[in-house]
C-alpha cells in the first residue's frame, strides 16, 4: 500500500447573465477543509483558462459540475467581502446590486483534489 493522501476542495463558479452589466468581476471560490479562499477575475475568465491555472498548482479538477441553485446567505456574504477587499472599498459589492444589478444565483461547483 502506498503512503499517498490526497486534499479535497471544490471549485465554485458563478453563473451569470452575459448580457447584465451588474457581474462584472465574477468571484471565483475555493471551498477546501480550512475555509474558503475568493478571488476576483475578469468576466471574459474562460473556464479552460482557470482550470489551467489551477492545474498549475498542482489540482485536478473534475470536469463534471454539480450545479448549485440556492447558495447560502453566507456564500454571498463571502462575495461582497471579496470583491471589496480586492477594491479596497466597502460596499461596493453592494452598490453593484443596488444599480439595477442582482447577486449571482446559480454556480457550478467543480471537484478538486491534488496529492498531500
Amino acid at each position: 500500500m502506498s503512503g499517498r493522501s490526497y486534499e479535497y476542495a471544490r471549485l465554485w463558479v458563478p453563473l451569470y447573465d452575459a448580457a447584465s452589466l451588474a457581474v462584472t468581476r465574477p468571484v471565483y471560490l475555493i471551498e477546501a477543509g480550512d475555509g474558503f479562499e475568493g478571488f476576483v477575475a475578469e468576466k471574459n475568465t474562460t473556464l479552460v483558462g482557470l482550470f489551467n491555472e489551477l492545474g498549475h498548482r498542482g489540482w485536478r479538477i473534475e470536469t463534471n459540475p454539480l450545479r448549485v441553485t440556492d447558495p447560502s446567505p453566507e456564500l454571498q456574504l463571502l462575495i461582497d467581502a471579496t470583491l471589496d477587499d480586492a477594491d479596497g472599498i466597502d460596499g461596493v459589492a453592494h452598490e453593484i446590486v443596488m444599480s439595477g444589478g442582482h447577486a449571482v444565483e446559480e454556480y457550478d461547483v467543480f471537484g478538486m483534489r491534488r496529492r498531500g
